[in-house]
């Protein structure tokens, strides 16, 4: 799809108004519940995460920088706003609150001063990765925490301290409430429970509204006390909105320090999360279009100047309300719009609905939201990519837990410094041993430490290549560290060129933030067909199999031969029997022929890949993961075939895709339009969707071979893109040996019958 094609914002977006309209509707389900949830997590009276939620949404949509993306109140600031408030009210939350206005307003002029210096891929590189998500699961550690009293109905004040809030949870269990413990159990099962069922009518309404009106029943069968409901002002336009205290800011100086304090904590978590949100919905985004990022940062603080002189709380994208808008059909910003509109209406004709929902309805909300984020997955995952990094991660953590929010993640920065240091210095037994002195072992950390900063290319070089120019770049090591001069060297590079990164001798250390950045790098060449090269990786060690794990030039390594696991033998086998080159390690995808299928969902990874020429193709395959929405945390593992005809023309052949029932039909429509065949075999259109340009162009492709072909093998997912197939089956995961043979036989067959000629004589199939 070519990008005047794609929904754009604007006025140009309001003839999408009725898929923007439901999903708008749907967003607004979703963002009630999560909104007065973050703002009672947040310490504040709440009707300001519904002020806020209407804030972002009437404002974000003639700001841009985004396309799918809604933006509101975000569990990820509650523990932040909490504390904050504690310490400008000296521990009384309501006199905190309008101080804490006082703080988001300035944070906000904070954000469009970064926007205007063009600091948004700056801000994004500036911590690393590990340290990014390892502030995420404390975070998350931090809500559930802060909301088990709610969940069994003590209501003593929050402490602004973690461990002195996880020392006084024993008192908590001594005032428990049995009926609201009842509540509390109940919904936070049913969080669970409908969020991981595949049973789709359960889904349909958004499981959050699904607990909270549960939870207003069991409020009226136990009769709750109003200090255990939400409690909503008598009057919305009266008592709904409170005034930042800039009088009493400038009044009192020993207030000046703490503020300062919460504007760079709200900043840097604020401006973080925003850029991390919108890379993380553009990859979900059917139309794969690309956020701005100062364009998104400027509007975020615009936003969260406009939300704190209204009484509101921070406000950033949302990563669970822009995947409800993607998956309501939301086409544009204006979902965003509607969305608000939707919730002045609830804040204003359900509002005394909205004061029976009992706190422990809205704490098993947030407790789930919390344990999104810091679920066992998330500690896994770290571990498959490094002990390194997972030393790092829990070092961050316990540093969070154990100061706040920016003094952990200054910890974690220094860890993953340290880890480097270490890393890349001799050990101090070579100091023992007499086989270096005192003097060059701290040399040999302060050159580590200079190289980790400096930057790292070393000569640049414009050469010709293929007959297109060809910039090349000579690199020494790369750490998270010294991102911001390399990609300020590449963006020097002329938009003709072509990129070559040549790893030399010097260039001893690859870590995992830049690993990840390189990745993204590749995906931004493919997809804008520009040549990008890198050369000397592989004589990198890889400290786990992981795409991402960290990696050091040791050439003891790399002559070493390769340990394959009994899986890997048996396609080492099939290769040979194919006569195809075959390649285990695990790399992040390329998506180099732009396969609808190969964009959905999070984590892609390739193994086993097998590439060659087999009779009259070029072959690629592999045994390909993901994970998808909304079970980020199951990993789906199918192997795939693709295919392209090594002589024949196959230009002219038409994109299509014919898929099994409606699979991957969100991500399909986005590409194509669903055609329906004049006289095509009725139980092929039951078994089988079609999807492609046009009627006209794909009709002579669906001849009576394949169709029958197709019949006789069910359950066949078949992409043609440019003239290559993308097949695989979707209800198999990993197929054995032979059944991946069958797989490339079947896909022969496929592309042999989609490139006939009409006319020529048809054949029986043989499945």
């Amino acid at each position: 799809m070519k990008p005047e094609d794609k929904p754009q914002n604007g006025l140009a977006g309001l003839k999408y108004w009725r898929y923007d309209l439901f999903a708008g509707l749907q967003v607004a389900l979703v963002s009630l519940p999560l909104s007065l949830g973050i703002a009672v997590a947040s310490g504040a009276p709440p009707v300001t995460g519904l002020v806020s939620s209407i804030i972002a949404g009437l404002i974000f949509p003639f700001l841009g920088g985004a396309y799918a993306t809604i933006s509101g109140p975000a569990a990820g600031l509650a523990p932040a706003l909490l504390a904050g408030m504690l310490l400008l009210g000296n521990g009384d939350l309501a006199a905190g609150y309008p101080l804490m206005l006082v703080a988001i307003f300035f944070t906000g002029v904070v954000m469009i001063l970064l926007s205007w210096l063009r600091a948004g891929k700056l801000v994004a590189m500036f911590l690393p990765v590990t340290v990014v998500e390892a502030m995420l699961a404390a975070i998350g550690l931090m809500i559930i925490i802060k909301q088990i009293p709610a969940l069994v109905g003590d209501l003593a004040a929050p402490e602004k301290s973690m461990l002195v809030a996880i020392g006084k949870l024993p008192e908590s269990f001594q005032r428990i409430e049995p009926s609201i413990l009842l509540i509390g159990a109940v919904c936070l099962f049913l969080m669970f429970f409908l969020n991981r069922t595949r049973l789709a009518w359960l889904r349909r309404v958004p499981p959050a509204l699904s607990v909270c009106a549960i939870g207003v029943v069991l409020g009226y069968v136990f009769n709750l006390a109003p200090q255990h409901l939400i409690s909503m002002p008598d009057s919305i336009l009266e008592g709904g909105f409170t005034l930042p205290a800039f009088d009493t800011v400038l009044a009192r100086p020993e207030l000046w320090g703490s503020v300062a304090l919460m504007v760079i904590t709200l900043t840097l978590i604020d401006s973080i999360e925003s850029l991390a949100t919108i890379s993380a919905v553009d990859k979900i985004d059917p139309y794969r279009r690309k956020s701005r990022p100062n364009v998104t940062l400027r509007a975020m603080g615009v936003s969260n100047v406009l939300s704190s002189l209204a009484g509101g709380l921070t406000i950033i994208p949302g990563g669970v309300k822009s995947r409800a808008n993607i998956d309501a059909g939301g086409r544009t910003l204006w979902a965003n719009f509607y969305n608000a509109v939707f919730l002045i209406v609830f804040l204003f004709f359900a509002v005394d609905l909205i004061g029976r929902i009992p706190l422990a309805a809205i704490g098993a909300v947030i407790v789930y939201v919390g344990w999104r984020l810091c679920e066992i997955k998330v500690f896994s995952k770290t571990a498959a990519i490094g002990l390194d990094q997972l030393a790092i991660f829990i070092v961050t953590i316990v540093a969070i837990l154990m100061t706040d929010l920016l003094a952990g993640i200054l910890i974690g920065v220094a860890a993953q410094l340290l880890m480097n240091t270490y890393l890349l210095t001799p050990s101090l037994r070579m100091v023992l041993e007499g086989r270096i002195s005192f003097r060059q072992f701290i040399a040999a950390i302060g050159s580590a430490v200079c190289s980790m900063f400096c930057s790292p290319v070393i000569r640049v070089k414009e050469e010709t290549a293929n007959g297109r120019p060809q910039t090349q770049l000579s690199l020494g090591s790369l750490t998270g560290f010294n991102l911001m001069p390399f990609d300020r060297a590449l963006a020097r590079v002329p938009d003709t060129a072509g990129v070559s990164l040549a790893l030399n001798e010097s260039s001893h250390i690859i870590d995992r933030t830049t690993l990840e950045y390189l990745h993204e790098l590749q995906e931004e060449h493919v997809h804008r067909d520009r040549p990008l090269e890198i050369h000397g990786l592989e004589r990198f060690h890889p400290f786990t199999p992981h795409p991402f794990a960290t990696r050091m030039q040791d050439q003891r390594f790399v002559h070493e031969p390769a340990i394959h696991t009994a899986r890997e033998q048996d396609m080492v086998a099939l290769a040979q029997r194919l006569g195809l080159k075959f390649a285990p390690a695990v790399a992040a995808v390329l998506n180099r022929h732009d396969f609808v299928y190969l964009r959905r969902g999070a984590n892609r990874q390739e193994w086993n890949v097998m590439t060659g020429t087999h009779g009259d193709h070029h072959v690629k395959l592999f045994d390909y993961s993901h994970t998808a929405a909304p079970e980020y945390y199951v990993e789906h593992r199918h192997t795939l075939a693709i295919l392209r005809l090594c002589d024949e023309a196959t230009a002219a052949l038409p994109n299509l895709a014919l898929t099994p029932g409606d699979y991957l039909e969100r991500y399909l429509v986005a590409d194509y339009r669903e055609l329906e065949i004049a006289g095509l075999d009725a139980d092929f259109a039951k078994r089988y969707r079609v999807y492609g340009e046009s009627v006209a162009r794909v009709q002579p492709c669906l001849n009576a071979d394949l169709v029958r072909y197709m019949l006789a093998c069910p359950g066949t997912y078949v992409e043609l893109r440019d003239g290559v197939l993308l097949v695989f089956r979707p209800e198999r995961g990993l197929e054995s040996p032979d059944a991946t043979e069958n797989l490339l036989a079947h896909a022969e067959k496929i592309m042999a019958w989609l490139a006939r000629t009409p006319g020529e004589p048809q054949h029986t199939p043989q499945p």
